[in-house]
């Protein structure tokens, strides 16, 4: 029997979650007859409270929230700065209560509670990839975060900037995509140097830079249509510089699930992905945003490894 603890953020959802806990409360109790459950109190705090659950014996961790909930206490499953796990055989599940809820989306996982909820408890634990990404933090440092959705350097990662100062009770699921209409009317495309896998090198000026393990991001946007969770490689999506009414008509491609066919668009697989900014200068910050899974990373240079398989999701 496992040992259970629920993580809730009663502020995804726009703060409707801690209205929605009496009633997933009880149906948490109807199938798991004894567990626990926390409160967070600001942001990042679950990753503390999941790795310190975990140090204690507790082996499935259920979060309540969308995917920041979910992006936290994937980082909480993993030692610091390390490719181990704090406990290999503890299982992660998701009761889907978000505003985005992309990779949850991604993963078919039912958004009616009971069903949410039965789902953990009767699916097996499917093993699944988690992404790494590696970057110099303000004080000149590195730091290293993990993300079980997608990352990106560019635009995508400048409208999470943009839409960090948004309290989070005022987004919506169409806030990325606002944010986006507003973010390139100053953006500017960037030169970087990306090496594949310590064999392949391109350079070039790109608008986008995904690094996907699932498909969907930015509240719906399926950036990487033929990703899998589960094959242990990332697909690398680069979208080249381009007009701003280019980007605006193209941007509906991100929705039907065809943007890597259109012209411009390449897709790469890989398993080691390092970005330089064009030209790099290790003392100087560059202007190139990272962002993984909906938080604000810091800027390139960056370094994003799988970690094939390690993580262990209740769907």
């Amino acid at each position: 029997m496992n040992k259970v603890h629920v993580i809730v953020n009663p502020f995804s959802a726009r703060g409707k979650t801690q209205e929605r806990w009496l009633t997933i409360k009880e149906i948490v109790r109807h199938h798991f007859k004894e567990y626990k459950y926390i409160f967070t109190e600001k942001p990042r705090q679950a990753t503390e409270i999941a790795r310190g659950l975990l140090k204690d014996g507790y082996d499935l961790i259920i979060g309540v929230g969308g995917d920041g909930t979910l992006n936290e206490i994937t980082n909480g499953f993993f030692k610091h700065d390390s490719h181990q796990t704090v406990n290999e055989d503890a299982s992660l599940g998701i009761i889907p209560s978000g505003t985005g809820s992309d990779f949850i989306r991604f993963l078919k996982i039912p958004h009616d509670f009971n069903k949410s909820v039965a789902l953990i408890k009767h699916a097996k634990a499917n093993k699944v990839d988690v992404g790494k990404v590696t970057f110099t933090n303000p004080t000149g440092g590195k730091e290293s975060k993990y993300f079980i959705n997608a990352s990106d350097f560019g635009l995508g990662a400048e409208v999470v900037k943009n839409l960090a100062s948004i309290p989070s009770g005022k987004k919506s699921a169409l806030s990325y995509y606002k944010g986006l209409l507003s973010t390139i009317r100053t953006y500017h495309s960037k030169d970087v140097k990306i090496i594949i896998d310590d064999k392949e090198e391109i350079q070039g000026r790109f608008l986008i830079g995904a690094v996907a393990n699932g498909s969907i991001f930015g509240g719906g946007m399926i950036i990487a249509p033929h990703a899998r969770p589960d094959d242990g490689y990332f697909d690398l999506v680069l979208v080249r510089d381009m007009k701003k009414f280019e980007i605006i008509l193209k941007s509906r491609h991100l929705y039907t699930g065809k943007i890597d066919q259109q012209p411009g668009v390449t897709v790469k697989h890989a398993r080691n992905i390092k970005v330089f900014p064009v030209p790099y200068n290790p003392d100087i910050p560059s202007d190139v945003n990272i962002e993984y899974d909906g938080e604000v990373g810091n800027s390139l240079p960056a370094e994003f490894e799988i970690l094939e398989k390690s993580l262990n999701f209740r769907f």
